[in-house]
């Protein structure tokens, strides 16, 4: 039953789908660069109206269809159909019949982008201009055989135009503008040029429309802009040394292909970098040799080729890219944000973070603190094809693995120790019937005795061996949780004594090849200090352990969808009161959402750890001060252990600065956070059961110190019972009720 609120809720979303759809063509999800650039292409209002109902209709047909309505609210299904409308509206006269093959274009725009998305998506490639291309090719190929649609003859015959009734018909409107600019605007050919180079992008050639558009892009992401200005002067320089016309670019509408390029090998797909950039340089070339000839080829079909290099090379240059063996200098966006300035400080401050969400997480075999006896590249048998591999064994204070006298397998530490399941998976190859080795003896017919191979998706397993004979608690088939244990720790096959063998392998068969693949997390102790690995490899000699999780701090940060967190606020003297409550967005992200401040939080919990993602909203409130305050929380306590990272440029509230640093990023940060979280106090002896951790956020800029705060956070009871901020404007405590 539709409702005033269903109406309200639907109608924000339409126009949500037609503001994102414009920001979209610019890789952006920034709703005012999308507000702008939809003034901008109504600078030529029947063009402008004509791209609007390309839009509208290619929305309407993807809900009739049931595509994912998030998607359509982002714009991703709109803009092709828009680009397209616009261009027939610039080239033909507006008529019944327009109209109609606008309605189709959306409809077509729709079928053909999921097309070339699938296709390209199994290849972990963007489709980029080619539904577009597909579709103006196609529609200016149609067009000639419907004799009802003209050219528009106002294009051809600027000085004969027929005046309209009523006042300005729309050539002289678009004449109107540019004679303004003319007489007000005193700026550099290369200025102009690339401001009409913008406006291409509606198929129009004129400084305000592209004066629209670069002010966009500023607001939008400033190493967007400077990639702009970087791709555009390149080709600016190179074009006519190629033997180009420099006119080609607004009047051909090729110039955006150079300003495109530079945006997305730059900042979207490459994090932004002096190599991004130098890759923009070299490329810029290339990409004008690829347009003449594309311009050649399909000029004798009668078509031009838009933006077709810029998609061809870009896409070319991405698929090279998946296929390396090495990784140098040049980084792909992994946590793709379609926003340079996040994808580069990502990479920067949280570069395990991006390792967090892009690898499949895999655990210690072991409980308790054990030794790496041979890492990586050991030199006794991880060699060749077997490199990848951990062994591990349990040493005493006096480092000795085995107790007085030595002489069988029961004196050694790790014999009969638990080995568990390092993720969920399906049991799929099982060994267990070999004897277990007295010590300094070895079965080289049996290498690797006693073992389980775990599946845990395609192309990852896992490898247990050296086991217990006759210790094995599953059969192939079953069903394994991250943890269980799953068999006891022997000395079959190749063990001069107990220890366990453990890698990861691509295919099922027990021995097969090892992958180089990182554990989730482990704590490393040194010295007696611990220190927690993310996404990391221990070496030979290390000690290592698994996180135990402390049932108090796993109930007070689950925050499960649908949990409400109430909160009575006390500072200066004064008393307000928080409502917080747990969601979940469309792409199954968890935050948490405060109904009086409209702040939120995205977090990641996976039972370990609990990691705070990103934050929108005020930065002065509670709810940002808890994200600031619960960056990253190990689920486990560990008196003195201490956990160190960066917060994200995007965390900070000194708006001037972010802004400055934005220009110099890729080369230079002059701005530097610091988030650091202590684990101070525990009473598990009373009922009660308390703990304290303590944290602190710190930015700096140019060394000196901006801004600071200090937090206390409670458990008890299961929740998080007191959190308290202090800073230099005082203390604020905060209550859970």
């Amino acid at each position: 039953m539709l409702t005033f609120k269903n109406i309200n809720q639907r109608l924000l979303h339409a126009i949500d789908s037609i503001i994102n759809s414009y920001a979209v063509v610019f890789f952006s999800n920034n709703r005012f660069f999308g507000i702008l650039l939809l003034l901008a292409s109504f600078v030529d209002p029947i063009a402008g109206g004509c791209g609007l109902l390309g839009l509208v209709s290619a929305n309407i047909f993807a809900f009739v269809l049931g595509l994912n309505s998030d998607f359509i609210r982002k714009g991703y299904h709109g803009y092709d159909a828009m680009l397209v409308s616009i261009g027939i509206a610039h080239f033909y006269q507006f008529n019944i019949t327009l109209l109609i093959v606008i309605i189709c274009v959306g409809i077509f725009s729709i079928l053909i982008a999921s097309l070339i998305h699938g296709v390209l998506h199994k290849y972990h490639l963007p489709s980029l201009s080619f539904p577009f291309l597909i579709s103006i090719w196609l529609v200016f190929s149609a067009i000639p055989s419907m004799h009802t649609i003209q050219i528009n003859n106002e294009l051809l015959y600027e000085l004969n135009e027929i005046q309209k009734s009523g006042g300005f018909s729309n050539i002289k409107w678009l004449q109107f503008i540019e004679n303004t600019q003319q007489e007000y605007l005193h700026l550099p050919k290369i200025s102009i040029v690339y401001l009409k180079s913008l406006s291409s992008l509606f198929f129009q050639s004129n400084v305000l429309s592209g004066l629209l558009i670069a002010i966009g892009l500023i607001i939008y992401s400033r190493i967007a802009f400077t990639l702009s200005i970087l791709g555009y002067t390149t080709a600016y320089f190179f074009y006519p040394l190629l033997g180009g016309d420099i006119s080609d670019f607004y009047e051909k509408f090729i110039g955006l292909n150079f300003i495109f390029q530079a945006i997305a090998i730059g900042g979207i797909y490459l994090v932004p970098s002096l190599w991004s950039y130098l890759t923009t340089i070299v490329l810029t070339p290339l990409l004008i040799l690829v347009l003449f000839g594309f311009n050649k080829i399909l000029y004798m079909i009668g078509l031009a080729p838009y933006s077709l290099p810029f998609t061809v090379i870009t896409i070319l240059f991405l698929y090279v890219l998946n296929h390396r063996t090495k990784i140098k200098g040049i980084h792909k966006v992994l946590n793709q944000t379609y926003q340079p300035e996040q994808n580069l400080y990502g990479f920067l401050n949280s570069n395990h973070r991006l390792r967090q969400f892009n690898y499949f997480p895999i655990h210690l075999p072991i409980w308790g603190e054990w030794m790496v006896s041979q890492g990586h590249d050991g030199k006794i048998t991880h060699l060749a094809e077997w490199s990848k591999a951990f062994d591990f064994i349990v040493l005493d204070d006096e480092l000795k693995s085995y107790q007085l006298p030595g002489i069988v397998t029961e004196d050694f530490y790790c014999y009969n120790k638990p080995v568990l399941a390092c993720a969920d998976g399906y049991i799929v190859a099982v060994q267990d019937n070999i004897d277990d080795n007295d010590p300094n003896e070895v079965n080289t017919l049996q290498n690797w005795g006693n073992t389980i191979v775990i599946y845990h998706l395609d192309g990852l397993y896992s490898q247990v061996s050296h086991l217990k004979k006759g210790s094995i608690k599953y059969a192939v088939g079953d069903f394994v949780k991250r943890g269980e244990i799953i068999a006891l720790c022997g000395s079959s096959g190749r063990s001069p004594e107990p220890h366990l063998h453990f890698q990861l392998q691509s295919v099922p068969t027990i021995g097969a090849r090892t992958l180089d693949f990182p554990l989730a997390y482990y704590l490393l102790r040194d010295n007696n200090k611990l220190e927690l690995k993310t996404f990391d490899k221990p070496v030979e000699g290390q000690f290592v352990s698994s996180i135990d999780v402390n049932p108090l701090m796993r109930s007070a940060y689950d925050l499960i969808p649908g949990k409400k967190i109430c909160w009575t606020i006390n500072q200066n003297s004064s008393t307000t009161y928080e409502n917080w409550e747990v969601f979940t967005d469309s792409l199954n992200h968890s935050y948490i959402f405060c109904h009086e401040s409209k702040e939120i939080a995205y977090f990641y919990n996976d039972g370990n750890m609990i990691l705070f993602t990103s934050y929108i909203g005020n930065k002065s409130g509670l709810l940002y001060h808890f994200y600031l305050a619960n960056y990253k929380v190990v689920l486990g306590f560990y008196k003195g252990l201490t956990i160190e990272e960066k917060y994200p440029m995007a965390t900070i509230s000194l708006k001037l600065v972010s802004v400055l640093q934005d220009f110099i990023a890729p080369f230079y940060q002059f701005v530097k956070t610091s988030f650091i979280l202590n684990y101070d106090e525990i009473d598990d002896i009373n009922l009660t059961n308390k703990i304290r951790i303590s944290s602190s956020a710190e930015i700096k800029i140019a060394g000196i110190k901006q801004k600071a705060f200090n937090y206390n956070i409670f458990l008890e009871d299961n929740k998080i019972s007191k959190f308290e901020i202090r800073s230099k404007k005082g203390k604020i405590e905060a209550i859970c009720e």
